[in-house]
């Protein structure tokens, strides 16, 4: 009988293992665990920086490694569709579709199918391609934007805007900066610009590392990278993970991209509904194609998204329970 639950990360505890997911923390974990690791964003990735055995797509520790400027250790690259036998489980890692290397984790136990999502995008975007979708008993489904209210607008839509208002501001005289994740929105920026005009882009130096990595994975990014001294040529897009401005006199105009756009104010800045997260709509569809017995939310609205599954799906469905640290003889 599995035994699943939170503990500094999702954890899959069966008489053979003890599963960990994206652990945010080392502490508690057993130092016979298995880390998997869903995709590099810092808030999933910790794990890396552990000695425990890690596993994720050479992707994500490729972008790791080139934001942190550390190797990491005791490493197992996974491969989508390709199963990993762990004594009684089997781990199948599925594309995400969040960021270049995301993935999902289909574990088979002898008696179950647990999913752990980790963040998923079900769009097709210029840089990734939708979730896949899988049949599992037990679904553990992230709930960022699982609130009825964010539903967000056809995603070519956005980026219709989001080009249009940077070339007007250019027509202005102004020069548009973006801030953005350094890994998966800056990218999605960055192509969004190469493919739509013929912009000069410059980001900062961390983008640029990643920009790299996707680059040497078949997604090529066409940009520079930012260099204090030099003036904005006035045919320019900055793409930077902070406020960052080039030394010239002109003024510099700021828009941000986040699915919070929806509720954010304009007043200070532009505001883009732009995720690489689903929205409401869409989790619902994923947790209706799942054919789950049984959901799970983590991150986010975790009580309002068990409400309306419960509600509009009759699935039995609440937030991921907390589970109890290991104690010290677990260690031993």
């Amino acid at each position: 009988m599995a035994e699943l639950g939170w503990c500094a990360g999702f954890v899959i505890r069966t008489r053979e293992n003890n599963l960990v997911f994206d652990p945010d923390s080392m502490h508690g974990l057993a130092r016979d665990s298995s880390v998997f690791i869903s995709h590099a964003h810092a808030d999933h990735s910790a794990g890396f920086r552990s000695r425990l055995k890690k596993y994720s797509t050479i992707e994500t520790r490729e972008i790791f490694e080139s934001i942190h400027g550390k190797v990491v250790v005791n490493f197992h690259d996974v491969k989508l569709h390709c199963p990993i036998r762990l004594g009684d489980a089997e781990i199948t890692p599925l594309n995400a579709g969040h960021m270049l290397g995301s993935t999902q984790f289909l574990v088979t136990l002898p008696n179950t199918t647990i999913l752990y999502t980790g963040d998923i995008n079900c769009l097709d975007t210029l840089t990734t391609t939708r979730a896949e979708r899988a049949e599992c008993d037990t679904l553990v489904v992230e709930a960022t934007y699982g609130e009825p209210s964010y539903i967000f607008p056809e995603r070519e839509q956005t980026y219709a805007k989001i080009v249009s208002w940077a070339l007007d501001q250019i027509k202005q005289g102004l020069a548009p900066t973006f801030q953005a994740y350094g890994a998966g929105k800056a990218q999605e920026l960055v192509k969004l610009f190469n493919v739509y005009t013929k912009l000069d882009v410059i980001t900062d130096q961390k983008i640029a590392g990643v920009n790299a990595v996707y680059s040497n994975n078949g997604l090529k990014m066409c940009s520079r990278t930012v260099a204090a001294e030099e003036p904005n040529n006035g045919n320019s897009v900055l793409i930077a993970t902070r406020p960052y401005f080039l030394s010239d006199s002109r003024k510099y105009v700021k828009a941000v991209t986040t699915g919070w756009a929806l509720k954010m104010s304009p007043k200070r800045a532009a505001a883009f509904p732009l995720s690489s997260h689903a929205d409401y709509r869409q989790l619902l569809q994923f947790v209706k194609d799942s054919k789950a017995k049984t959901v799970y939310g983590f991150t986010g609205y975790t009580d309002v998204l068990a409400s309306q599954i419960r509600r509009k799906l009759g699935i039995q469905s609440r937030p991921l329970p907390m589970l109890a640290q290991k104690t010290l003889h677990h260690f031993r």
